[in-house]
């Protein structure tokens, strides 16, 4: 394929040419190994970039060590452009220090970091019932929203549950573990109702609809509750999303994960010949993790996986390298082209590819998976990395950074991108024999 299709593309066959010779020193690689070296020396590499590179960036300014809590429009030296806290980065940094002292070093600096951002967002940004504000000011009073209007969705609600749960884990609070599960329970009970203004679609007025999103994170929250804490209700959902995310949003006419359903959970027309490719790659490991996790069920874990496989090779770019996240459309329209839609690749998306097919080849042990997982890492080090630490938001279809419409250039992820390496690293460990009882 790669000698017909370099004929046919002109100036674009060199940077397919070198893509293939880059596969090919892979294919060359023992079949243990990790881009060339074993997987204790990637290991290394990994840590070294989570603590040389990324975690010393945030103590610049994007933890705020006065008041708590996490700025995220930050300049590239650290410092803070905008002081607005939103409630999703406030969880997911939570989350991420609780993680990192809670299983890959006990450090009590990173649990004092989630210490101060928990006691800022319960303090400030829990509204008493399971809900949360959406962005407050460094001093925690309310301010206008985030960029993308978020405050009718239940995000929010569960990552700071899941900050929460994390949290609790590693103090044994239980006060966090009781408001996590009443944000989940919650968040449960506003998903269900058939008027839910949480999602929306273009193709449809219609409101209780259902999301991918939505149901991928109640398959990767849940699970860590219930590792603390069984709960009947939680158990019950979690089997409905993971039902959900194999039987229904799964389109097996086109072989695409599809992204809005009816509240029905059947097809939305115009919704059901389209993806979110990131999204869509991210369910499938969710759904893989959470299958292991909680039941062992390895036929369908590896259902999950082998869908994976299948949205990964529909998505990817062959000539530049990397994949799509914003669109994939079965048929051509007037617009748009049948495919991928390439023009934009962001970083959290080459991250589920990454976390997912290393993911699969831990469960697996097959080749495809460390294959593709060699391919996305080798992409996001070579288009996402910065001189100061923190991956870049976005790139275009060569690799060249790239400004999306509508969100500010200063916003610096303090998610995606330490949970990828966080993840890694624990896989990586349990491949290396070290440390195997802790969980996925």
């Amino acid at each position: 394929m790669g000698t017909a299709l370099a004929a046919g593309l002109g100036s674009a066959a060199p940077s397919l040419q070198a893509e293939e010779r880059r596969e090919a020193r892979l294919r060359q690689a023992s079949p243990g190994q990790l881009l060339g070296v074993d997987p204790r020396d990637f290991l290394t590499q990994c840590r070294r970039q989570l603590f040389g590179k990324y975690l010393p960036f945030w103590e610049n300014g994007g933890h705020d060590a006065e008041f708590g809590g996490f700025m995220c429009s930050l300049h590239e030296d650290g410092t803070v452009e905008n002081e607005r806290k939103d409630i999703w980065y406030q969880g997911r940094g939570i989350w991420v220090y609780a993680y990192l002292y809670n299983e890959i070093d006990k450090d009590p600096k990173w649990l004092e970091r989630a210490r101060l951002a928990r006691d800022f967002m319960v303090r400030y940004m829990h509204n008493g019932d399971g809900t949360w504000k959406t962005t407050v000011d460094r001093i925690g009073q309310p301010v206008e929203g985030i960029e993308i209007m978020r405050s009718d969705n239940i995000y929010g609600a569960l990552f700071a549950a899941v900050g929460l749960i994390q949290y609790a884990k590693a103090t044994g609070n239980e006060r966090d573990l009781n408001l996590a599960k009443t944000s989940i329970r919650k968040s449960i009970e506003r998903y269900e109702r058939v008027d839910y203004a949480g999602v929306s679609s273009l193709f449809t007025e219609q409101g209780g609809l259902r999301s991918l999103g939505h149901a991928f994170m109640l398959a990767w929250v849940i699970p860590q509750m219930l590792e603390l804490e069984d709960d009947p209700l939680l158990r019950e959902t979690l089997a409905a999303q993971l039902d959900a995310l194999e039987h229904h949003f799964w389109n097996p006419d086109y072989g695409i994960s599809n992204e809005f359903l009816f509240h029905d959970y059947s097809r939305i027309p115009g919704e059901a010949e389209r993806m979110v490719p990131g999204h869509s790659i991210e369910a499938q490991w969710m759904g893989m993790n959470a299958v292991h996790l909680i039941s062992g069920e390895t036929a369908r874990a590896t259902l999950f996986a082998g869908r994976m496989r299948h949205l990964i090779e529909m998505s990817w770019d062959y000539v530049f390298g990397g994949t799509c996240d914003t669109a994939y459309h079965v048929f051509a329209t007037c617009e748009q082209p049948a495919g991928p839609v390439l023009d934009t690749k962001t970083m959290w998306a080459q991250t589920e590819v990454v976390i997912g097919s290393l993911k699969a080849w831990e469960h697996t042990g097959e080749a495809w998976a460390r294959d593709w997982f060699e391919r996305s890492w080798s992409y996001l080090q070579r288009t996402m990395t910065t001189p100061y630490g923190v991956w870049r938001q976005a790139v275009d279809r060569q690799g060249r950074d790239k400004q999306r419409e509508g969100i500010s250039p200063y916003r610096r992820g303090n998610f995606h991108q330490p949970r990828c390496l966080m993840y890694l690293i624990r896989s990586l460990e349990r491949m290396a024999g070290e440390d195997q009882a802790r969980p996925l």
